[in-house]
């Protein structure tokens, strides 16, 4: 089951199905996949303008979905950083981290309002 999701700067399919080998992401993995960026983008951004290097830099990202609700419940990062960093760099760059736009949004969830319409149904006869 694909879906195509449209965003201001374009368009990103999302892979529903239980098969083996799925076409595209899944939107738990579009998730994650946001959360790491965002993690990324500000480790950068921040480390860029103190000249703490970043190069070869991964983020792992691992989840485990709760119930009661069905949900996400757990998530692991680990940011990878293989240049040798002084016990300050690392304290603020995990700070850095923490602060990002999404995992934010994660840790205090927004409100969320969800809107749902349909098309109206014809008139009865004679009404």
């Amino acid at each position: 089951m694909h879906f195509c999701t449209s965003t201001p700067s374009g368009q990103l399919m999302c892979d529903e199905s239980s098969e083996i080998g799925a076409a595209y992401p899944s939107a738990p993995e579009l998730l994650m996949a946001s959360l790491g960026s965002c993690i990324g983008s500000a480790l950068v951004y921040f480390a860029e303008r103190r000249n703490i290097p970043l190069e070869g830099m991964s983020i792992d990202l691992d989840w485990k979905v709760k119930e009661h609700p069905h949900r996400i419940g757990e998530v692991e990062i680990a940011v990878s950083i293989p240049q040798t960093l002084t016990k300050d760099q690392e304290k603020v760059l995990a700070r850095v981290a923490e602060e990002c736009l999404i995992h934010n949004t994660l840790r205090i969830p927004p409100q969320m309002n969800t809107r749902l319409s349909g098309k109206p149904e014809a008139a009865a006869h004679g009404e």
